[in-house]
């Protein structure tokens, strides 16, 4: 059978990341007075004497740090400063407002998460009487700062602002180089049509980052080219369709080749009329076709059963099915986190997120990791030289990857790579090819 060859992205963090030993994809661990086998490891967190192995926060994290003091080492590079870069969120709410106490608490998560990956960090903390005049005004100045590599709006914004600020039109301002959240519309829509883009939605980003390291290291799928495992063959259920989670991940789990139920959300199945038991029929009959059940619902507590307030109950999935569950909702106390999935229904499963150190750790993570690659989108002229001098490598890294993928020898898809390191060094194609081949030669650049 002829090559066929590839066109897509190829390089990125995840070659390197699902190779590590010290990177435990999958652990046991107590929750909530429970011990739970096969959990999906997103952070590998430290909670009093107990210490969990690395999961996806705690290997890319310090290897970025680590990227990051090398740079001084290739010549092209040394320059680059990364605390001279600085990831800035903006949360809009008064101090005194509970409806914000939440954001503040992950805006700190991440402004620390953040410097421990060599980046500098800014909170720019506005009270919730600002007006959208004077925001835009604020993202003009924001979007023009060179050391500034991504910005995001901490959502929602609290008080009269929450209420009075359009914060679609105002996200859809921020600058694609900076939209390391995917909050404007040309990303969101760039990503579903799997087009190039300088970022990506973090948290279905992290979702698929989860389910592809289980994918490949317990199902022995093929990594593509891009880092992400094979979906092909696998029918995979999409629960939730917000904007920046469910819609993304559907569209984008497409163009891996997986058979996508869904978006499955709160009006599928009725007709329009409040029917549960219609809509709990057509529920189950996909939620248990799927192989993969990626769960963004987040309305808990639910009414749909008559003995759960979760959405997925045990008879609603197929025995050894992957759960990863982004969704996080709070009773009226605002501090105990719950997901979609009844922790019944985990036994049933091959492996699944917790509400805790599952897909939150991987989206911040997500986060950092694009902030990183924002620093290098400020240098690119740098970042393309650097490929230049290393083209050898370059090239049989790409030819590398592109035969284990296609299943052939490196002869035959030599002329692919080639032509691929040809895009990643042109000025005039898009800055991501280049920043996902530096990322790629990294690990033997390290060496």
């Amino acid at each position: 059978m002829a090559y066929r060859k590839y066109y897509d992205r190829i390089g990125g963090i995840n070659h390197w990341l699902f190779a590590q030993g010290e990177f435990k994809h999958k652990i046991t661990r107590s929750f909530r007075d429970m011990e739970y086998t096969a959990v999906i490891n997103g952070s590998g967190l430290v909670k009093g004497e107990q210490t969990y192995p690395r999961g996806f926060q705690e290997t890319i994290i310090p290897e970025l740090k680590r990227r990051g003091e090398f740079l001084g080492e290739i010549k092209a590079l040394k320059r680059i400063n990364t605390r001279d870069f600085k990831v800035l969120t903006v949360l809009v709410g008064d101090k005194d407002d509970p409806k914000v106490a939440a954001s503040r608490m992950y805006v700190g998560m991440k402004a620390a998460t953040t410097r421990l990956a060599g980046l500098s960090s800014q909170v720019e903390e506005l009270p919730s009487r600002v007006t959208a005049h004077e925001m835009q005004r604020m993202l003009e100045d924001w979007n023009r700062d060179p050391s500034i590599a991504i910005l995001m709006f901490q959502l929602p914004f609290g008080g009269r602002a929450g209420k009075e600020i359009n914060t679609t039109d105002l996200c859809n301002h921020i600058a694609l180089t900076k939209d390391g959240d995917g909050l404007n519309q040309v990303t969101l829509g760039l990503m579903s049509l799997g087009a190039d883009r300088y970022f990506d939605c973090c948290t279905p980003g992290g979702m698929l980052d989860l389910a592809s390291a289980y994918l490949y290291r317990d199902k022995g799928r093929k990594l593509r080219p891009d880092g992400i495992a094979s979906f092909a063959g696998l029918e995979v259920l999409v629960a939730g369709r917000s904007a920046i989670i469910g819609e993304p991940l559907f569209n984008i789990l497409k163009r891996f080749d997986a058979t996508v139920l869904g978006p499955l959300h709160t009006r599928t199945g009725s007709g329009g009329k409040n029917d549960k038991n219609t809509q709990l029929k057509v529920y189950t009959e996909l939620s248990r076709r799927a192989d993969i059940i990626f769960s963004c619902m987040g309305f808990f507590p639910y009414t749909l059963h008559s003995d759960s307030e979760y959405f997925f109950v045990p008879e609603m999935v197929k025995e050894q099915c992957l759960i990863i569950d982004a969704a996080t909702s709070f009773r009226k106390d605002g501090k105990r986190p719950f997901g979609d999935v009844d922790p019944r229904t985990r036994s049933k499963a091959a492996a699944y997120t917790l509400e805790v150190g599952g897909v939150g750790p991987a989206t911040v993570t997500r986060l950092i990791h694009q902030g990183w690659r924002g620093m290098l989108y400020r240098n690119i002229d740098q970042v393309r030289q650097a490929l230049e001098d290393y083209e050898p490598l370059v090239k049989s890294t790409f030819t590398r990857l592109l035969a284990a993928y296609a299943g052939c020898s490196e002869a035959e898809a030599s002329d692919n790579g080639v032509e691929l390191f040809q895009r990643a060094v042109a000025s005039g194609s898009h800055p991501v090819h280049a920043v996902d081949a530096l990322e790629v030669i990294f690990p033997y650049l390290l060496k």
